[in-house]
């Protein structure tokens, strides 16, 4: 096996034979340094150069890199979906917005209500606003409403160097709607499939002449039933945000968003048999609900107050901050069949009934100064930082009773058969985390040669608050980093190798007797690929080949006895393609990766190892636009390899009217409403169904 800096080695003699593909155009010296003022990403994540370039975004410095370096001048993989993409393909949340990213597996556990559901190149990534991490825990917050963001940014691969703990797929970045000094607005009515009703409005712009105070509100109403019966998606979004400018080279902003959603989980956790097999009496549909109206629901709510600070020191050094505090909490009351589970000739099958409420303080804090200079014959731009999080989770009320919610007819369900009297609930461990970080980022230009290096250190614990006996404490010490090599052809091509890394440490323990924390899991990445952006902008494309190894991953599966720490594989290659002739547009994406557990060499579960994508836009005269996509999702497996779930082709539609100042839009989603199975968990347990067709008619006057 390989050591990292070996493999380092190889990847970056690779980058002779990429290079080839660029190597007829003489290279052109790079200019001297600009000394112009350092621009901070967090100013800049209202830059909107959709209305120019469309849906290329290769130009823009995304956030999440933590660096304000254009996409296509990094070494790494990274994409922007952008406020346009979102309104044009109709994505109503932050998973149906990476429907069309290349390595992103949107929508893995199905149609969901509770969170944003996606992997990024077969693994888990973390979910971060603004730069900060989000998701603690599970079944104890409110997704992100897509509509507060301007982006959605996801960083594929290990990052631990820019975020500390961090999941080895990468990081889905949102990007929030903040003050901007232009008055504009929009007011957006919404109706839909399922009895979707919608109401928001969005408005920004400079309080006084001077533009020292600007604001923007955004605020929705949502009423909403869903394709699960007796499952609604209700809910409110408040996020008013105002920002000062003490002088020319001082900004802090101030972001409050108040979420809350009500309504039922529409993941019903249904049997193989009757949804990717027939059962007794055929198929269960999509649309079954196997709880009880009426005392069923997950209702959730958060308070988010997120400040920014933006220091311009002088012309080459700045200092920025952010830091949130989130104040979140649910209360789950739900039923599923019992896995596994087969039912019987009349359909019958026995349920679990479930209880929690879960409650999550988090504070986290990220500080930074960035700087430009020179030094001899080399441009620099780096990055010097500290990160803190503090989280804390608890669950009460808690019950969770196998067998105990009594029976339901799956194909014919006849409600009130409530079991209350099976339920004790108790109080679980409480978990927390404590981690604080120091790093150090360097984009460093020798002429058409692009160094980018990263080093950081974290101090990190998490624990689990014992309700009687010794907490169970995993404290941990790990220094990772990642370093790129680009070289930057006068044609546009840009072949670029790098090296990643990435741990995160886990909670619970091994299940034994003497309940050992589970070690951390950790990993690396190599990637080798090309990025070419044309002259004119009209034409991107960027394609990588990717290589992760994964140590101390907890099981997928149950192992009798414990929980099972083993490794995982995952290596593919990755390929977007974004072309706009005058009023047309498309976009490709595709994705082929294997990913296997390295000691069962079986696939991980609920990856999809095969993925395309292909979205289009025409302009129609003055008025008219139209939008049209197909996705392909290929099959994936439960635990263990087994079953298959078949693979999907679905497709999406959209056209458009803008008169004025009014903009009319239809989009759908699953034109052809195929009835989908996403996942199954193992062979002869639940499985979860896709989306259905969804369609939406949008109303938005614009001023």
């Amino acid at each position: 096996m390989h050591t990292p800096h070996c493999r380092l080695c190889q990847l970056t003699s690779a980058i002779a034979l990429v290079s080839l593909f660029g190597a007829s155009t003489p290279v052109v010296a790079q200019e001297e340094t600009n000394t112009s003022p350092v621009e901070l990403d967090t100013v800049e994540v209202t830059a909107e150069s959709a209305g120019q370039f469309g849906y290329i975004e290769m130009e823009e410095a995304p956030s999440v890199g933590k660096l304000d370096v254009p996409i296509n001048e990094q070494p790494f993989s990274l994409s922007v979906v952008d406020e346009e993409f979102i309104q044009d393909s109709g994505a109503q949340n932050i998973q149906e917005a990476l429907l069309y990213t290349p390595g992103v597996n949107a929508g893995n556990y199905g149609f969901d209500t509770r969170i944003d559901s996606a992997t990024v190149r077969g693994l888990n990534a973390g979910r971060y606003l603004d730069g900060l991490r989000q998701i603690y825990g599970s079944y104890n917050s409110v997704r992100s409403n897509v509509y507060a963001l301007v982006s959605v940014e996801v960083l594929r691969g290990p990052s631990s160097m820019l975020y500390g703990q961090a999941d080895l797929g990468g990081v889905i970045n949102g990007v929030s709607k903040l003050p901007e000094e232009e008055r504009r607005g929009e007011v957006w009515a919404q109706v839909g499939s399922h009895n979707r009703k919608q109401l928001a409005v969005d408005v920004t712009g400079s309080a006084d002449e001077e533009g020292k105070f600007l604001y923007r509100l955004v605020a929705l109403q949502r009423d909403s039933d869903t394709q699960v019966d007796h499952v609604e998606d209700d809910g409110y979004l408040l996020a008013p945000s105002f920002t000062w400018r003490p002088s020319d080279d001082t900004n802090m902003t101030l972001l409050i968003n108040r979420q809350e959603n009500t309504g039922q989980v529409s993941a019903q956790f249904l049997p193989q048999v009757g949804t990717l097999e027939p059962g007794s009496q055929g198929f269960i549909g999509s649309e079954r609900f196997v709880g009880e109206p009426g005392w069923d629901r997950y209702d959730r709510e958060k308070t988010e107050t997120t400040l920014f600070f933006d220091h311009q020191l002088n012309n080459n050094w700045a200092f920025a901050a952010t830091a949130r505090y989130t104040d979140s909490s649910t209360e789950t009351r739900e039923h599923w069949v019992d896995i596994p589970s087969v039912p019987d000739a009349n359909g019958e099958v026995s349920r679990t009934i479930f209880t929690a409420d879960a409650a999550t303080q988090i504070l986290n804090l990220d500080a930074r100064m960035e700087g430009e200079f020179a030094l001899g014959a080399t441009k620099h731009k780096l990055v010097v930082g500290v990160d803190r999080q503090d989280a804390r989770w608890e669950q009460d009320n808690y019950f969770s009773g196998a067998g105990l919610g009594g029976t339901i007819d799956i194909y014919n369900p006849q409600y009130g058969n409530l079991q209350l009297g099976a339920l004790d609930p108790q109080d679980r461990p409480d978990n927390e985390i404590e981690q604080i970080g120091l790093y150090v980022a360097d984009h460093i230009e020798l002429g058409p040669v692009v160094l980018s290096a990263g080093l950081r250190h974290d101090w990190a614990e998490n624990r689990t608050l014992a309700i009687s006996g010794p907490d169970i404490v995993s404290d941990q010490e790990a220094t990772t980093g990642r370093l790129g090599l680009m070289y930057r052809f006068d044609n546009g091509v840009s072949p670029y190798v790098s090296y990643s890394e990435a741990f995160t440490m886990n909670l619970g323990t091994d299940g034994t007797a003497e309940a050992n924390a589970l070690d951390p899991t950790t990993g690396d990445q190599q990637e080798a690929g090309i990025k070419y952006l044309s002259p004119d902008q009209s034409l991107a494309i960027s394609a990588a080949y990717f290589d992760i190894t994964q140590q101390n991953r907890v099981s997928d599966g149950v192992t009798p006895g414990g929980v099972e720490q083993t490794g995982a594989v995952v290596d593919g290659w990755e390929l977007q393609v974004n072309k706009r002739w005058q009023n047309f547009e498309t976009q490709l994406a595709y994705t082929h990766m294997n990913a296997t557990d390295d000691t069962t060499g079986e696939r991980l579960s609920a990856v999809a190892e095969e993925q395309a994508s292909w979205w289009n836009r025409l302009y129609v005269g003055d008025h008219w636009r139209l939008g049209a996509g197909v996705r392909y999702v290929g099959d994936n497996v439960g635990f263990g390899g087994s079953p298959v779930v078949p693979s999907s082709t679905l497709y999406d539609a959209m056209v458009g009217y803008t008169i004025d100042e009014w903009d009319f839009s239809l989009d759908v989603k699953n034109l052809t409403d195929d009835e989908t199975i996403s996942w199954c968990r193992y062979e002869g347990g639940d499985c979860g169904y896709g989306a259905r067709r969804n369609v939406t008619a949008n109303v938005r006057y614009q001023f």
